[in-house]
């Protein structure tokens, strides 16, 4: 049995847009690098209006399926050391917030890891024992400031990190 992670961020920038972003994403790519490792294909979701950011990855990324379902655009492909690329170097916008509503990383077509709502709601698929003490160390290094050796007590004794500029709330569901 491996078990499913779910963080939501509950401090957010304040903008005039419709979309809530967080006040720093310096998490974000060294936590998506991390999930590269075990993954092979990635999906983006971009909203209709947000049309110039779909067209940039078809541009960059031309090998990708791209879909229109409704309100969303779809782009998926391999994850090929040119998306890898792409996906680090070109997911903030000029403000420094995500561009793209979703990423979804997948393994043999099975969903791994989530960057979800402009890239408040994280969330990790039937994770492996090394995955969530990534998480659990990785958040707390990032966000609360802590760093060192953490023992499970400390860790699951709270569903809930406060820092500087972050809230998360997280919870750990099993998988079967």
């Amino acid at each position: 049995m491996k078990d499913n992670m779910h963080y939501e961020l509950t401090s957010m920038a304040d903008t005039p847009e419709t979309f809530s972003y967080a006040e720093d994403y310096s998490f974000w790519i060294p936590m998506i690098e991390y999930f590269f490792e075990y993954a092979d294909s990635f999906e983006i979701h971009c909203w209709k209006e947000e049309s110039a950011k779909f067209e940039d990855i078809i541009n960059s990324l031309p090998n990708v399926e791209h879909d229109n379902d409704g309100q969303l655009l779809i782009a998926s492909g391999q994850l090929n050391e040119k998306a890898k690329e792409f996906i680090l170097t070109r997911s903030l916008d000029t403000k420094g917030r995500l561009k793209w509503f979703s990423l979804f990383l997948e393994k043999q077509g099975e969903p791994l890891f989530s960057s979800e709502h402009c890239g408040v709601e994280l969330i990790g698929y039937k994770l492996n024992a090394e995955q969530i003490a990534f998480l659990e160390k990785f958040f707390l290094e990032m966000f609360v400031g802590l760093s060192g050796e953490f023992d499970d007590a400390y860790i699951h004794s709270s569903d809930n990190y406060v820092s500087n500029f972050f809230t998360i709330n997280y919870f750990i569901t099993k998988s079967i």
